[in-house]
């Protein structure tokens, strides 16, 4: 099989010959797996995604909580939040093209450009800026934005310490990066394709090696 990652996670459903349901619910893969001549489609990071913040002892029932962007990460974390039962909003760039997206879930949407995350109890960024290489010194909010917000939670892993955690830290909030989360969606990834539980612990050593 193979791992589907950002911006691909919607595109690649067309392609495939049978999707998990919870999958089809969210409306994006990030895992495949090679079923004799077919290809199918599973989404492993909805629960990964949830899985830190329960660690932390969040608890999201009737939580407010924010999502910035609608891509196929976005489309996991509002499908994980719905399941929780927490409130969310979606901000994205592009309003129009978000709303669909945002009602599909039962969330509503805002405008990114001058919004402010005061009193959300978490705020996930779910769109690749940050990420290293020509993008890295970018966010999607400033610390002038995240004040009052509880947790800052980025999924982006690489780096470690994104410019979003950063603007977060100068706000007082508190920060998670997209490592948990990777581990987890990669464990849960191996099961599919191997049948046999993830050697969770050569795991994380492997991707702190590699940061």
């Amino acid at each position: 099989g193979l791992s589907v990652t950002m911006p691909h996670k919607v595109a690649v459903m067309e392609h495939l010959d049978w999707i998990e349901e919870s999958a089809r619910e969210i409306g994006a893969v990030n895992t495949i797996v090679v079923e004799e001549d077919q290809l199918h489609g599973y989404n492993t990071d909805a629960a990964a995604l949830i899985s830190p913040l329960r660690e932390k002892g969040l608890s999201l029932r009737e939580a407010r909580c924010a999502i910035i962007g609608a891509g196929g990460a976005a489309r996991s974390a509002l499908w994980g939040l719905q399941q929780e039962c927490a409130r969310v909003t979606l901000f994205a760039r592009d309003v129009e093209k978000a709303r669909p997206v945002a009602e599909k879930f039962g969330a509503v949407c805002e405008p990114l450009d001058g919004a402010s995350f005061n009193n959300f109890d978490l705020v996930i960024n779910a769109t690749p800026l940050g990420t290293r290489g020509a993008r890295e010194n970018e966010t999607p909010a400033l610390s002038s934005q995240l004040r009052g917000a509880r947790l800052a939670y980025d999924l982006v892993y690489n780096p470690q310490e994104t410019r979003f955690l950063r603007e977060a830290r100068a706000a007082g909030c508190g920060q998670l990066n997209g490592l948990q989360m990777l581990v987890a969606q990669a464990a849960e990834q191996f099961r599919l394709w191997t049948g046999q539980p993830a050697p969770l612990d050569v795991m994380k050593k492997a991707v702190l090696r590699k940061l």
